[in-house]
C-alpha cells in the first residue's frame, strides 16, 4: 500500500508449509487482501500487482468484484507470444517512471499498447 506521502509497504504475505503452488488460494488471498486494504481507509484506486503465479481467472474475478484494478504477469506461452506478436508496432506506447532504476544490463524498457 502506498499514498502521495507515504512510501509503499507491502499489504500482505503469507507463508507456505512445505512445497506448494503458488497459485494455490491465490484468490481467496487478493480478495483477503483487497479487504483488509479497504477496512484500512484505504479509498482511493486499489491495484493488485501478481506475477504470473497468480495468473488466472479466478484472482482477476476476484480483482473485479472487489472493484480493484489489476496488472498481473501474462505466463509466456505460445498463445500469450502469438497475442503480443499480432500488436501492431505503432500502437506501442512508451511508459516513463519518474526516478526510475534503469537495468542497463538487461537493457529493460517498459511499453504498453494503447
Amino acid at each position: 500500500m502506498s499514498t502521495p506521502l507515504a512510501a509503499p509497504v507491502i499489504a500482505a504475505t503469507r507463508p507456505r508449509k512445505g512445497p506448494s503452488n503458488s497459485a494455490r488460494g491465490a484468490a481467496a488471498f487478493v480478495a483477503e487482501t483487497i479487504r483488509a486494504d479497504r477496512a484500512a481507509s484505504a479509498c482511493g484506486l486499489l491495484v493488485v500487482r501478481a506475477d504470473s503465479a497468480f495468473y488466472g481467472a479466478d484472482v482477476i474475478n476476484a480483482c473485479q468484484a472487489l472493484k480493484a484494478r489489476f496488472s498481473v504477469t501474462v505466463r509466456m506461452n505460445a498463445f500469450a507470444k502469438a497475442a503480443i506478436a499480432a500488436i501492431d508496432e505503432a500502437a506501442w506506447t512508451a511508459i516513463k517512471y519518474p526516478k526510475a532504476l534503469w537495468d542497463e544490463e538487461g537493457s529493460a524498457g517498459s511499453r504498453m499498447p494503447r
